[in-house]
């Protein structure tokens, strides 16, 4: 066995990447080598991000950390895991049931304040932001009204299928999300309804970090975080509700630390004493990563938009727009062969 532990991290699809990113952060901060396949033998330890695994782990018998921070699934853990040295489920909120052999653990998800803030500080005037895609959850009232302020303008929006209330918008990688967080003074946070005041979204961290202050819907601060604005409505009144550098700048320190502080308690709760922080090489590596996912979203969207211009639109515009163009082609030549007779045009 390898003097190092190792870690291997289990998700359904692998899309929250800025939990992925936190979490082999704090792993290998704690002493972990971080495994991107399964190996004949088995890793120390399992991380459970999101999704149901199923019973293909049914002979593991190692440590598992679950992070219940999404709140879509009900599981029988000790049933995934039967064989489990042992399992810890973390979440904020004690679960209702409490699977024999599984161990609660109270927190979060790891949030690692270097690796998201960008240098140097600066904001920019602008409007408000949303930064997410859009959620089918039927009328909900702070959906509606958020819809409602990016329609007149008040708020800006970013993120996919907005199109379906008729918002022409485009999602972000979190390079580009973080940038705009960075220099905005505040962004409008939205959940699911069975999500509010049970967990906490990304936003919730990543925009205080930044010095955005984050206006979120009534009942989704129960834990006090620093940067959270509840309000029984959005409406415009919400939109200056910071109107200082100097507020934006307490607001980043006190969400440092706060973060700072929450994932050293999270280490401490899991037994993982050799935590100290994550190293430069680690960090170097992971922003490797996050660049790539940038290149990758930019070159999609670009690809995209081609696609759109190369599409001919139905055959009577394009007819139209390609008469437009040999007409203007044929005044180009004629102009041409004026200007070469010595002929003038006044």
């Amino acid at each position: 066995m390898s003097s190092t532990p190792r870690c291997h991290v289990l998700s359904l699809d692998f899309q929250d990447l800025d939990v992925i990113w936190n979490v082999r952060l704090f792993y290998l901060a704690a002493g972990y080598s971080l495994l991107r396949e399964r190996v004949d033998s088995d890793p120390e330890l399992l991380v459970v991000l999101r999704g149901d695994p199923g019973l293909s782990h049914q002979t593991y018998g190692g440590t598992v950390h679950i992070y219940d921070y999404v709140k879509e699934l009900q599981v029988d853990w000790r049933s995934r895991f039967p064989h489990a040295r042992e399992i810890r489920l973390i979440s904020l909120l004690r679960p209702a049931v409490l699977p024999e052999g599984v161990r609660w653990v109270q927190g979060y998800l790891p949030v690692i304040p270097e690796f998201w803030q960008q240098l140097p500080f600066r904001k920019r005037a602008g409007r408000p932001l949303h930064i997410a895609n859009f959620k089918p959850m039927g009328d909900d009232p702070y959906q509606r009204d958020l819809a409602l302020l990016a329609r007149r303008g008040l708020v800006d929006v970013h993120g996919s299928h907005w199109d379906k209330i008729g918002l022409s918008t485009h999602g972000l990688s979190y390079l580009e999300a973080n940038r705009r967080l960075a220099g905005a003074y505040c962004c409008y946070g939205l959940m699911y309804p069975y999500q509010r005041g049970t967990t906490l979204s990304g936003r919730m961290w990543q925009a205080p970090l930044h010095g955005c202050l984050v206006i979120s819907e009534k009942g989704t601060n129960p834990f006090g975080l620093p940067g959270l604005l509840e309000v029984e409505r959005f409406d415009p009144d919400t939109l200056l509700s910071v109107v200082s550098i100097r507020e934006c700048w307490q607001i980043q320190r006190e969400a440092t630390r706060y973060w700072q502080e929450a994932t050293g308690q999270l280490a401490r709760q899991l037994d993982l004493p050799a935590y100290r922080g994550p190293s430069a090489v680690h960090l170097a590596r992971c922003r490797r990563d996050r660049r790539a996912q940038h290149r990758s979203v930019v070159w999609s969207r670009q690809l995209h938009r081609l696609g759109n211009w190369l599409t001919p639109p139905p055959i009577s515009c394009w007819w139209r727009r390609r008469q437009r163009m040999v007409r203007g082609l044929g005044r180009l030549l004629g102009a041409d062969a004026r200007q070469a007779s010595g002929s003038t045009n006044r």
